[in-house]
This record gives structure tokens, sequence and C-alpha cells, in this order.
């Protein structure tokens, strides 16, 4: 679950949390995030979940995903991680997320 977006301007903080127990890893390679005007932005790091391979065992558990920062004109974004990537188990897919209510600073 997509739970907060904080957007600053060196990067875009996405905060997600996970209420059922799974073992939860971030595919660096295999995730998309773009907003409605076509622009893609890159990955930097995430906090409190490893890459892939290297799965955490969570639940009730929330973790952070950076990735440079959006542009002020977006108005949505999506956040998607390829189902055909190496080590790809129910990946995420977060489609036209508003972001109309952000506080821009």
């Amino acid at each position: 679950m997509l739970s907060k977006v904080c957007v600053s301007d060196t990067e875009t903080k996405l905060e997600l949390y996970t209420k059922e127990s799974k073992k939860v890893c971030v595919l660096k390679e295999g995730m998309v995030f773009r907003d409605d005007l076509g622009t893609s932005y890159s990955f930097l790091k995430s906090e409190g979940v490893g890459l892939c391979p290297k799965r955490t065992q969570m639940k009730n558990t929330s973790f952070t995903l950076y990735f440079q920062s959006i542009s002020s004109e977006a108005g949505s974004f999506d956040l998607i991680e390829d189902k055909n990537a190496k080590h790809a188990h129910k990946p995420w897919i977060f489609e036209k997320v508003n972001l109309t209510q952000c506080v821009w600073k």
C-alpha cells in the first residue's frame, strides 16, 4: 500500500506499507516511476527494505523508496514493478496516483 508521498527539490520520497506478512525486496532495475507528462525518474535508494534478491520479512511495516524529484507540473504518477523482471513476485502497480493534494516544498 502506498501511504505517503513527499517531494522536495532533490528527491521524491514514497512511503509504502505492507499489512500482510510477506518477504519484500526492491526491484531496482525492474521498476518504473513516471509522471503523467511521460517523464521517468531514476531510483536513488531504499530505506527499511533491501534490493532484490535480498528479501526482508515484513508485516505491518513501512519502508521508503527515493527517486529523483518529480516535476511540479505533474498531476499524477505511476509506480510499476515489471512483472517479468528477475526476482519479481507479486509486483507493485500504482497507476495515476494523484499529486494535486501534495505540498510542494
